[in-house]
């Protein structure tokens, strides 16, 4: 029996099942018992908990691990190899084994090293349980009898079992290119020695899972469901099929990476169905609420298409997973983001703060943003309450500030950039004031996000900002500007959207500023094979905050540089095999991918 078989024959076995569970995703610690396959599928609470496996594989991509049998091998750790440091979208000043490992271009180093490593490790182990747990559902579920689940409970489950099959190939092929698609059950004796399909073949097998899905699953969302709250409805399986298509369009994934414009348009339809879908449901739309409570509103928004909901958190476990907090107000992790990310947003009249007409003041710099500037970054002197309504952030580096690391130091726990991450930060949530519980609802897939991939693959389809796709009533340009406006930003500037190369530089930038620390960055650089030109030898800087009564603002701003030895080759577009692994299908039909 080969390492594949051995690790997941065993999966179905050994699974820690629940019982007595009324709601699906009201899972304790106590109360589980091992229990055979066969009877797994007489029961219906043993099944839905059986099923709950597959939730439970998502749960690295937002790097915690709460689940009840201590999966996780680095626990709060995991946080640390986040694809955010990776993309140079968030800095700190800690040693960082994977982090420096990928920076530098050895993703081997990377790949054997298990602690804190969610995309890396957690990612490839997690994703081939899902296709395993997958395959065993669907082996299964149709034998189910009435008198223990009615046909739409088991349409539940057997859609979720297709989309979860899709997504982790999804997962699984952005990173590792794409990968032998596995439909049945495996078993020791299970031919495995399969040879990689191309990638137009494998989103061909992601999007079939994914319409099968689609016609599936009973309803369109859980939201607010009484007992279902968090499970995946029909919203979620058309938000995978947009991202993933609008993944397969891009150049790091096409054919001799050139443009393959039937996937693009592929993209843009996926993308105004969902579009179209919000327009007469009451669960399906962007929020227009504040901004901020998309992340950690209870029970989530019409916002969260994929959603990702969690049991309310303790003020130090969420603070320290979840928003990179600083020693300050009870963290550790110190994260902030560069200025060249403060840099990519706009003026608050639409012109990036390079352009002429900007009016941008580098000694008066967080005045007249884009507002989503003033959501998701806190800089020095933004108002935050951290001991006291009045408090006010102090990122000074001479005096050195109460929330501010010396950048030339050993320490950490502060900012070394000499800014914060606000976006997924609950206001009054920290350790040494105000000890709110609070809950984090960080959505795999969003609704902005459709609106962006809509825009994109229109320009990418029909080399035109201000086409449609077949059938839709929105232009590129138009679905930009909503994601804009609903936080109370003007429309792109007509002076950006006449061509598309020009528009496509917008788009791009969208994606940075509306997604910013939602783990996108990284793999947007990757699809659109920018990250060889944006990260290979980048130097990223942070701004030295300097005491200056000669200046508009009492403080002098000075950008210095954060050393990091930065390399990016063209075989770093797709992760390493281990030799172990590849040994899972038995060689020679599974190839090493390029480079390695």
């Amino acid at each position: 029996m080969n390492m594949m078989n051995c690790k997941y024959i065993l999966v179905i076995i050994s699974v820690f099942l629940l019982t007595g569970c009324e709601d699906y995703l009201d899972r304790i610690d106590e109360g589980v018992e091992l229990v055979s396959e066969d009877e797994v599928w007489k029961d219906k609470n043993k099944i839905n908990s059986f099923a709950f496996r597959l939730y439970d594989t998502q749960e690295w991509m937002f790097e915690t691990r709460y689940d009840f049998n201590a999966r996780q091998n680095a626990n709060l750790g995991k946080n640390y190899g986040s694809v955010m440091t990776f993309s140079g979208e968030m800095h700190n000043n800690r040693p960082l084994a994977v982090v420096d490992a990928v920076t530098s271009g050895d993703y081997i180093s990377a790949l054997n090293n298990s602690f804190a490593n969610p995309d890396f490790w957690d990612c490839w182990y997690d994703m081939w349980e899902a296709i395993y747990v997958s395959n065993s559902i669907l082996d299964r579920i149709d034998d189910v009898t009435e008198d223990i689940m009615s046909t739409d409970e088991k349409n539940q489950i057997k859609g979720e079992a297709y989309l979860f099959r899709a997504f982790a190939y999804h997962e699984l092929s952005k990173r590792w290119g794409p990968l032998p698609y596995i439909k049945t059950k495996i078993f020791p004796d299970s031919d495995l020695n399969l040879p990689r399909p191309t990638y137009r073949e494998q989103i061909t097998d992601i999007v079939t899972d994914i319409d099968i899905a689609i016609g599936l699953l009973p309803e369109v969302s859980y939201l607010n469901h009484p007992n279902n709250m968090g499970r995946m409805g029909k919203v979620a399986a058309m938000a995978l099929k947009s991202r993933a298509l609008t993944t397969a369009a891009s150049p790091n994934y096409t054919a001799n990476n050139q443009k393959d414009t039937e996937l693009w348009e592929m993209a843009a339809t996926a993308a105004w169905d969902i579009i179209q879908l919000s327009q007469t449901s009451d669960k399906v739309g962007l929020y227009q609420g504040d901004y901020n409570h998309i992340f950690h509103t209870e029970p989530g928004t019409i916002e969260g298409l994929w959603p990702r909901f969690n049991p309310q958190i303790n003020a130090y476990s969420g603070i320290y997973t979840h928003a990179w907090a600083w020693r300050n107000i009870g963290g550790d992790a110190g994260y902030g983001p560069p200025q060249e990310l403060v840099d990519s947003f706009e003026t608050a009249d639409g012109w990036p703060i390079t352009h002429t007409s900007s009016n941008y003041n580098e000694q008066d710099p967080y005045t007249n943003r884009d507002p989503r500037f003033y959501k998701d970054i806190l800089y020095h002197d933004a108002p935050w309450p951290k001991n006291a309504e009045t408090d006010r952030m102090d990122l000074r580096t001479t005096p050195l500030g109460k929330d501010r690391t010396d950048p030339n130091s050993s320490g950490y726990g502060n900012s070394i950039t000499g800014y914060f991450a606000k976006k997924c930060l609950p206001e009054k949530y920290n350790r040494t004031a105000y000890r709110t519980t609070k809950y984090i609802n960080a959505p795999y897939i969003r609704m902005a996000e459709i609106y962006l991939n809509y825009a994109e693959a229109v320009n990418e389809a029909y080399n035109n900002p201000n086409a449609t796709a077949p059938g839709a009533s929105l232009t590129a340009v138009e679905a930009l500007n909503i994601i804009r406006n609903r936080v109370g930003h003007v429309d792109v500037r007509p002076e950006f959207t006449s061509d598309y190369l020009t528009f496509q530089k917008v788009v791009r930038n969208e994606f940075k500023i509306e997604l910013c620390f939602e783990y996108h960055s990284w793999f947007d650089l990757l699809r659109w094979r920018t990250a060889k030109e944006e990260l290979d030898g980048r130097v990223f800087h942070g701004v030295l905050i300097i005491d200056d009564a000669s200046q508009p603002t009492g403080v002098r701003f000075e950008k210095f540089p954060i050393q990091r030895n930065r390399v990016f080759q063209d075989r770093n577009y797709r992760y390493p095999l281990k030799e172990a692994d590849l040994q899972v299908y038995e060689i020679p039909n599974l190839t090493q991918n390029p480079g390695w």
